[in-house]
């Protein structure tokens, strides 16, 4: 084999990223050194040259030959690059010893370099840039001529490779050179003369802060999320962690041009000893077009040893906007937006308390800061963060502010709590601004008014930012943002997170939209297109979605809204644009119609665009309206262009058909190709009852030494129980072979023959093979067996080997078993061990009526986990319970801590126990924090008690509420295209009350902004985005 493709072999094992043209480079210059008569192998990771007479050792060595050096781990970039090839050349020489080179170096005089024996060494395995060009070239030239190879091009191409890797910047600044301030930590009051950051006090979280820096310091790479409200210390918490740190760590705050892009950008050149900063981390992973890819860069970042250790930093905000959003698992029916940001902050997050304690607080009244001094003498409720960073001022301007500067500030509060991005472009807020005046306020504004209140508002507070404040490049950070609507502003934190709690029930006037049409950039166009489509304001929606240019999410509007021609017509724009999405969203509209010919049009043009996947994707669609036969061509078409799954796939479509002998002839085709072949061909004739002509089959496999193909026969044996024993026999080879299942799968089957006993040996031998969850399996078996006391032990055995889920099973079965005492016991360890379920015992102890008990847990579950989930939980244990008048407190405690689903629960209860009045109080509650399907719920109610002129009445109500303000609150129907879909609720109270031409112009043309279903609009409108008077006002 050569060496190029010997060394592309070795990048992939190495590298989870295409290679960059600096890689290829590389590969076709060391190929430059093969010899003639050279065989190659890869053994370890590394690759080994043997001449045409040396033979290998057991270890894949040359005999005779010395250790060989080990591969260095470096991360990408130009210094990988410069490694590679000294590497290569280091194995494509035969990797010779530390003594031989270092000999030949020293024997020619004509070379520049003369490295040591010590520096060769460092040359090949160490991971830094080495210090001299000539010590490089220098070996390069022996490693070269060892391997009888163009010793100029690889000199050549090394001094390049050399150059740029010392000549790259790391990504970041010095920690040390870092402004706290440039990184966004708030700046605090100033008194008597005394500015700065103000001493700093430590609390529980920065003791967790500190272990995560010294594993960090370590070696190893760790991610902290830090989640609390505004103000509450946590930029300052993680500024004061990275101090800790040892000198060389460098720091990166991706901004530039905007976050998530600069994120995304740069993610991959992020190296050894780097901090990465996600200050208001929300702008990173709720992105709706970079979040989950920069998600999963930060995955691959913290796994990837290479490029460790690294600290990744992040604070965001609570709640169901913010951190919920990102961590609570979706309901099955609706799409998974965040699925990369759940694991990556699963178990990484680290809470902060809003308020500080009553003995810190008196600690500070005796400090030598006069600002903390008179913090804990003057700040209610121990909020003495807040009041550092001049929250009590900011909130006293905005409520006495007078009416311009009072518009600005409600603008941008409404505009960031509908997901602006930081910087509000100054034409967008003087334009939304006016639709916070009333006619009369606006008459009488003067023509300066303008110019006034900014003044005002970006005036300091205490030394610390004013509450609207122009938004600055950071400092040092290079050449200025381009900010296309000029100077931009930014709302401060405490002020964007009052509005939000404030304002959230507060409808959106008309003219704000019609100046975020007017004036958004492409970013904000986006957030602010996602947060009219959640009001059910399609036509908005679909204006700001095309000031963006993303024509496939009008399709996906349009589509939804049962307008498919249109739809199309939108996808067609998108394709035209480059936008490949389109495509595949067309094909899936299409497909779901069945609408054949179509849909096939627009699989060509996918293939056309290099999409050689939508060839077999097409024969799967042919094949599932029955157009069989033109499946296989396509099937045909893709096995051609390489797609060797294609004949597996078409011989599985033929089996499921009935035409097996036919699917036979496709397997056949497919064993070249397809290792699983075998295997899924005699399954079918396991299904089809051949079990002779399966065996054949499995045979085959087998004989390929497939331990899969082992584990298969021995099911295929052990179908007919006369020939189980010589099924184990085909188990044991399986797991010899390597297939870690034949050892349970064996034990399994042994248990269903009612052979528990002998299975406990296989399922030991599996556990001790690495099979995790083979220890918790048996002792299921023995509880299922009736022999619990003997399951404890192997829940015993399945938790010291880790796993402390097999504690929480354990004691769920005694539970189960009556005696819930003991239960208790191994609850209460498994909550020591670090098992997340944390209600289940509160759950069982409930189930036997024990309910006081149980709400004591639910109080721990809540105070563990932080999730006020776990007091709707306890509610429905309680009104289940028949203890209704308690269960509304919890109720109650759920729907502060931002579940407000528990509003309407607790209005449900109520109904269920025929209390239909004190029901609708609870549903009117809910009605005004936005849930509107709570209209129809209560109107559904009322009419089955046959309150008909009530449920008119609310269903009427349910017709006049299309915003929904508080989005994220409730729970968000969505459609099948995968977008919200919240008018359902407006249409069904519309059909109720007969108005269904009503029901029908709001299924298709959404709600206007001014609250009014609105007048039938097409695709005209959304060629002039920027026109006004295209929203109804």
């Amino acid at each position: 084999m050569g060496l190029l493709a010997g060394s592309a072999s070795t990048l992939k094992a190495t590298s989870r990223r295409s290679p960059s043209c600096d890689e290829q480079a590389t590969a076709l210059a060391i190929s430059a050194v093969q010899g003639r008569g050279t065989e190659w192998c890869v053994h370890d990771g590394a690759m080994s040259r043997y001449g045409a007479g040396a033979k290998p050792n057991a270890r894949g060595k040359a005999s005779g030959s010395t250790r060989t050096i080990p591969r260095p781990a470096v991360p990408p970039g130009p210094v990988r690059d410069l490694k590679e090839l000294i590497y290569l050349a280091y194995v494509s020489a035969g990797t010779p010893t530390l003594d031989e080179m270092a000999a030949l170096v020293a024997a020619d005089d004509g070379i520049g370099g003369s490295p040591s024996r010590d520096t060769i060494g460092r040359l090949i395995g160490d991971a830094t840039v080495p210090a001299r060009q000539a010590d490089v070239l220098a070996l390069l030239t022996v490693l070269t001529r060892m391997a009888a190879g163009d010793v100029a091009s690889i000199v050549q191409h090394a001094a390049r490779l050399w150059t740029d890797a010392r000549l790259v910047e790391p990504i970041g600044r010095l920690v040390v050179d870092l402004d706290p301030h440039a990184l966004e930590v708030h700046h605090a009051i100033a008194k008597d003369g005394v500015t700065g950051l103000p001493a700093y006090v430590e609390r529980d979280h920065d003791a967790r802060l500190r272990t995560i820096v010294t594993e960090v310091t370590a070696g190893a790479s760790r991610l902290a999320m830090l989640v609390g409200t505004s103000s509450t210390g946590k930029t300052r918490a993680c500024w004061e962690a990275v101090q800790q740190l040892p000198t060389g760590w460098r720091l990166w705050h991706p901004i530039d041009p905007e976050r998530p892009q600069a994120a995304l950008a740069e993610l991959s050149r992020v190296g050894p000893r780097t901090v990465v900063w996600l200050n208001e981390a929300q702008h990173y992973l709720l992105n709706e077009q970079h979040g989950e890819a920069i998600a999963a860069g930060l995955r691959e970042l913290l796994a990837d040893s290479s490029r460790g250790p690294v600290l990744v930093l992040g604070t965001i905000w609570p709640g169901p906007n913010y951190f919920g959003k990102l961590t609570t698992q979706p309901a099955p029916d609706d799409p998974d937006l965040f699925g990369q940001a759940r694991v990556l902050l699963a178990n990484r997050e680290i809470h902060l308390p809003p308020a500080f304690t009553r003995s810190v607080i008196d600690e500070l009244r005796t400090s030598t800061d006069p600002r903390l001094v008179e913090a804990a003498t003057h700040a209610r409720d121990g909020l003495v963060t807040q009041y550092l960073a001049g929250a009590p001022e900011l909130i006293k301007i905005y409520q006495t502010a007078t009416p311009g500067p009072r518009a600005l500030l409600e603008a941008a509060m409404d505009a960031r709590r509908l997901g602006h991005p930081l910087g509000l472009p100054l034409a967008f807020l003087e334009a939304a601004a006016e639709a916070y005046l009333t006619d009369t306020e606006w008459d009488l504004l003067p023509d300066d008014w303008l110019i006034h209140s900014l003044a005002l508002l970006s005036r300091p507070v205490k030394g610390a930012r004013g509450p609207l404040h122009p938004q600055k490049r950071a400092r040092g950070a290079g050449q200025p943002i381009s900010i296309p609507a000029g100077q931009s502003y930014r709302l401060a934190d405490f002020l964007d997170q009052h509005g939000r709690a404030t304002r959230q029930l507060e409808r959106v006037p008309a003219l704000f939209w019609k100046a975020a049409v007017q004036h958004s950039g492409a970013e904000a166009s986006k957030a602010l297109a996602n947060a009219a489509l959640h009001r059910g304001m399609t036509q908005t929606a679909c204006l700001l979605f095309a000031r963006a240019g993303s024509y496939t999410k009008i399709g996906a509007i349009l589509a939804q809204s049962g307008r498919l021609d249109e739809a199309l017509a939108m996808y067609e724009k998108a394709a035209n644009a480059g936008d490949f999405a389109a495509v595949r969203a067309a094909i899936k509209l299409l497909t779901s119609k069945r609408r054949v010919d179509e849909a096939l049009a627009w699989y060509e043009r996918a293939v056309s665009a290099g999409d050689l996947h939508a060839l077999s994707s097409a024969g799967r669609f042919l094949s599932r309206v029955g157009r069989l036969d033109e499946a296989l061509t396509w099937y045909e078409r893709a096995a051609a262009s390489g797609n060797g799954n294609a004949f597996r796939t078409a011989a599985d479509d033929l089996a499921r058909a009935d035409r097996l002998d036919e699917a036979l002839t496709w397997y056949e085709r497919a064993v070249a190709t397809d290792d699983l072949a075998l295997q899924t061909a005699a399954g079918h004739l396991v299904k089809a009852g051949r079990l002779d002509e399966a065996r054949a089959w499995y045979a085959r496999a087998a004989s390929a030494d497939n331990s899969s193909a082992f584990l298969l026969s021995a099911l295929v044996l052990s179908v007919g129980w006369d020939r189980f024993d010589e099924a184990l026999l085909w188990y044991e080879k399986a797991a010899t072979a390597g297939d870690p299942r034949a050892l349970q799968t064996a034990a399994e089957r042994l248990v269903e023959a009612g052979r528990l006993d002998e299975a406990l040996t296989w399922y030991e031998r599996a556990a001790t093979a690495g099979t995790h969850d083979a220890l918790q399996t048996a002792a299921d078996k023995l509880v299922e067996g009736g022999r619990l006391d003997e399951a404890l032990l192997w829940y015993e055995k399945a938790a010291t080997a880790g796993d402390p889920l097999a504690l929480h099973t354990a004691a769920e079965h005694l539970s189960a078993a009556g005696r819930l005492d003991e239960a208790l016991t191994w609850y209460e360890r498994a909550v020591t061990a670090g098992s997340p379920r944390v209600t289940a015992a509160a759950h069982s102890l409930a189930n036997a009526g024990r309910l006081d008990e149980a709400l004591t847990w639910f109080e721990r579950a809540a105070t563990a986990t932080g999730n006020a989930y776990v007091f709707l939980v306890a509610a429905k244990a309680l009104a289940e319970a028949g203890r209704l008048d308690e269960a509304l407190t919890w109720y109650e405690r759920a729907a502060a801590g931002g579940f407000s689903d528990a509003i309407q629960s607790a209005g449900d209860r109520l109904a269920e126990a025929g209390r239909l009045d004190e029901a609708l109080t609870w549903y009117e509650r809910a009605a005004i924090s936005g849930e509107r399907r709570v209209l129809v719920q209560a109107a559904s109610h009322l009419e089955a008690v046959a309150r008909q002129e009530e449920a008119l009445a609310w269903y009427e109500r349910a017709t006049k509420m299309p915003a929904v303000e508080a989005p994220g609150h409730g729970k968000l129907r969505f459609g099948p295209s995968g977008i919200p879909d919240p008018a359902k609720e407006g249409v069904i109270a519309l059909r109720a009350l007969g108005r269904h031409n009503d029901a029908e112009a709001l299924r298709l043309y959404g709600w206007g902004p001014s609250g009014h279903i609105a007048d039938p609009w097409d695709l005209t409108c959304l060629l002039n985005t920027a026109q006004p008077g295209q929203l109804d006002s």
